[in-house]
């Protein structure tokens, strides 16, 4: 049991890490701009922190033992430079001071020079960098392919992507990759270490789309039947209708339509062995969900 920091906890991953370090027994204490505000678990202990103004941190990190950063800075290029590349650093700062003996970073697969086309997968391969380069133990998490996401790609009980999404992906359970975080804490062999983290079955985003929709609808629907909305359209309807509010989704999805997966699972599943919830049987588990709640 350890006393984790948690930033970016009431963010959808940061959420999920939440619930994760709770369930192994760990003392979360959450690191929020707002406390008033903030809706999270019975038991977790709530503070005012925040990235951008590395002046609160020191009192929001101490006395705990470990830190995971779950950053999000959304579509706007200033504040995803702001929060996901210095906020990072001011965290390696206060924690180094702090004698803090982890921070655990989550990052995403596209986070990194040869795959970073779009500003703020720029600004998390320079937070992931400065963070390595401090004297905190570090160890970052590039996050591929969540199962979880298939869920925004349902609309009307119909699977709908963006993009041709041709080349496979390998998902991986939102709740694998916390546990494997959770882990983490206590390793010392985990330290220093970047990890690509996806899970071990192949598959198009069409296939896991379709998979996905028959699960939750209860009708069989095959890869064949998932619409398609090209990007350049897309795009155009963020300009047009949505102001800008899709624009950063809109870039990793277009990174996937262009490479796919690009992890390298090797040290991953090494060290942390494989996922547990191969996504066939967690498909299996949204199916009886629903079964569960009609």
């Amino acid at each position: 049991m350890a006393r984790i920091a948690v930033l970016g906890a009431t963010g959808y991953l940061g959420g999920h890490a939440v619930t994760r370090l709770q369930a192994d027994g760990h003392e979360v204490r959450a690191v929020v701009r707002a406390p008033e505000r903030a809706r999270l678990p019975e038991g977790v202990v709530v503070v005012q922190g925040d990235v951008t103004e590395p002046a609160t941190l020191p009192a929001a990190l101490a006395g705990t033992d470990g830190v995971l950063l779950a950053l999000n800075g959304g579509g706007d290029v200033e504040l995803a430079v702001q929060v996901e590349q210095q906020g990072v650093a001011n965290v390696a700062a206060a924690a180094e001071a702090a004698g803090i003996g982890r921070v655990l970073l989550i990052s995403g697969m596209f986070a990194q020079p040869a795959y970073a086309a779009y500003p703020w997968e720029q600004a998390k391969a320079r937070g992931e960098r400065m963070l390595m380069d401090s004297s905190v133990a570090s160890t970052v998490f590039r996050v591929g392919f969540i199962n979880e996401t298939l869920a925004s790609f349902v609309r009307g009980g119909r699977p709908v992507l963006i993009g041709r999404q041709r080349h496979p992906v390998r998902p991986v359970a939102v709740g694998d990759v916390m546990a494997a975080a959770s882990t983490a804490f206590g390793r010392p062999d985990t330290a220093n270490q970047v990890y690509d983290v996806a899970g071990g079955q192949e598959m198009t985003l069409r296939e896991a789309a379709a998979a996905y929709a028959s699960a939750i609808t209860g009708r069989s629907i095959a890869p064949s039947a998932v619409r398609v909305l090209p990007l350049w359209f897309m795009r155009a309807v963020n300009r047009l209708f949505l102001r800008g509010r899709m624009t950063r989704p809109l870039g990793i999805l277009t990174s996937m339509d262009r490479h796919g997966d690009v992890t390298d699972t090797t040290a991953w599943f090494r060290d942390f062995g494989a996922p547990p919830t191969p996504f066939t049987q967690w498909v299996a588990q949204q199916r009886d969900s629903v079964e569960g709640r009609s």
